[in-house]
């Protein structure tokens, strides 16, 4: 994966998460399972934006909420975890 597609994919979750950029791009970069998840995060993100762009979505905005929710405890969860080698 390309530096600025890696920038991108993790940009929403560097901006949740600012003080733990340097774990997160470490693990982006050595666990697949993390990586992953930060897509999945990505994805949730973008969807919520597009959704919220659109007046009757009330139901599937709340929705991608509680994914977004369930998704940011998970990859805190990692990067409080994360143990360097």
């Amino acid at each position: 994966m390309a530096t600025n597609e890696i920038v991108e994919c993790i940009r929403p979750l560097l901006a949740r998460f600012s003080e733990d950029e340097e774990v997160v791009r470490r693990l982006v970069a050595t666990d697949g399972t993390f990586d992953a998840l930060c897509h999945r995060y990505r994805r949730v993100i973008d969807l919520l934006k597009a959704y919220e762009a659109e007046a009757d979505q009330g139901a599937e905005i709340e929705r991608l909420k509680r994914r977004q929710a369930g998704l940011e405890e998970e990859l805190l969860t990692r990067i409080e975890g994360y143990q360097p080698q």
